[in-house]
């Protein structure tokens, strides 16, 4: 169970995310949803280790082989960090490097096992469809591709907790069917929060969705149907919650 409870992190300006409570169960997608700059990316941060909690605690209790439950906590070290695959919303990569040796160099990165390293990154491209531009330099490639090179990198571990920040930003609509199902069978194994701009994308691979007001978590277990009723008039009328 990933568990996020009572977590705060906010800016120097007032922005982030307050008091903020979620649990996420393994096979779960949580779409995380809300107007813009209503604090997701900072909730999503906190989620993948990339930032820290001011209060509060995020953790994530795994059973080990001997069946015994784990409980690895985000400000604990680098155990939290093993289990999570991260794609931001700008999704960096060097664009000098060419896709193949970029992955291999992330994962070497990550801590994964040399003889592993080869087969998770040649599992990675095919999941993302990159076979073909393997050896392309990561600089010259679309924005769409650059994307799967980030989604990728994300994927590259199997991780437990996976969080993927606008996976569909700059990806053409056919491309945006295949994330979604690749999506749906990464969750099989693992805990995922997801975000986009346009909630209609997140419908195919969440299970339930999480709105984001103003710095606050103000709902966690709305379907479909009610997200997109609470996000769309507002935007129909002008978006003056933006």
């Amino acid at each position: 169970m990933l568990t996020l409870n009572d977590v705060t992190f906010q800016y120097a300006e007032g922005r982030g995310i307050r008091g903020a409570s979620l649990r996420v169960a393994p096979g779960e997608v949580v779409g995380v949803v809300g107007p813009n700059g209503a604090g997701k990316s900072t909730l999503l941060g906190l989620a993948a280790a990339a930032l820290l909690p001011q209060q509060g605690m995020v953790a994530l209790a795994m059973a080990d082989l001997s069946g015994r439950t784990r409980k690895y906590r985000s400000d604990a070290g680098v155990g939290y960090r093993r289990h999570v695959g991260y794609l931001t919303e700008l999704a960096p990569a060097y664009g000098e490097m060419r896709v193949e040796a970029y992955l291999r160099f992330r994962a070497k990165l990550r801590g994964e096992r040399f003889l592993r390293i080869r087969r998770r990154v040649l599992e990675a491209m095919e999941r993302c469809g990159l076979l073909g531009q393997r050896r392309a330099v990561i600089g010259r490639l679309s924005l769409g591709l650059r994307r799967r090179v980030a989604l990728a990198e994300a994927l590259l571990t199997l991780p437990s907790v996976l969080v993927l920040d606008d996976p569909f930003a700059g990806i053409d609509a056919g491309m945006r069917a295949e994330f979604a199902a690749m999506i749906k069978d990464v969750a099989a194994r693992a805990h995922v929060l997801i975000s986009g701009h346009d909630p209609q994308l997140l419908t195919a691979c969440c299970n339930r969705f999480a709105l984001v007001e103003r710095g606050r978590l103000t709902a966690d277990r709305l379907d479909a149907a009610t997200a997109l009723a609470r996000l769309l008039p507002p935007a129909e009328g002008g978006g003056k919650e933006a």
